[in-house]
């Protein structure tokens, strides 16, 4: 009695993955995150704040979130697409010769969209690696460190000029000018 090598096949092994509770591949989007993450220090979500309240600038992180964010739309979709493909080729369904046409064009877009997504990926590893280690979590650390003090007394300043404003005395009321202005903007008609 001879051992004939078992083979099994792409499905089956996904079957067993998911059987066995065994995760799946992590997406593109959460390698991006993790290395984002790292190469900086902090979440995603608290760099994204950073940059909106003006405390950091930093021209590479804005690129890397630039490019992480078209990696959103790439990875909603890769999961559109999968999606797509997995509804013409279920268990127990056989495909009509009509639908040929849509599992094709359904798998040559998941497979660009899997594309698009992994040079995304590959530009975000190429500018986190153009840095020496540690370099970029230290200049966001130092950016922070900088602007605290600038934070802070813009707080102080906001409070107390808004508790200082003077207010309109009662029964006054703020002019209000009617008309329209010409095309250059320089005078107002009646």
């Amino acid at each position: 009695m001879t051992d004939t090598p078992t083979t099994t096949s792409t499905s089956d092994t996904v079957q067993h993955q998911a059987d066995s509770g065994a995760m799946p591949d992590p997406t593109d989007l959460a390698a991006a995150d993790q290395m984002i993450e790292t190469a900086w220090g902090h979440p995603v979500e608290d760099l994204h704040v950073y940059l909106r309240e003006g405390r950091v600038n930093d021209p590479t992180l804005v690129a890397v979130l630039r490019i992480r964010g078209a990696l959103e739309i790439d990875d909603n979709d890769i999961a559109n697409h999968r999606e797509r493909v997995h509804r013409f080729t279920r268990p127990a369904r056989v495909p009509l010769f009509h639908d040929l046409k849509g599992i094709g064009s359904s798998s040559s877009d998941l497979l660009s969209a899997h594309a698009s997504s992994q040079a995304r990926v590959h530009a975000i590893r190429s500018i986190v690696d153009a840095y020496p280690e540690g370099h970029l979590a230290e200049g966001l650390a130092q950016s922070l460190t900088r602007s605290m003090p600038r934070i802070e007394a813009a707080r102080a300043r906001s409070g107390s000029s808004a508790s200082q404003r003077p207010r309109n005395p009662p029964g006054a009321e703020t002019p209000v000018h009617h008309g329209t202005w010409d095309t250059k903007g320089q005078t107002a008609r009646r």
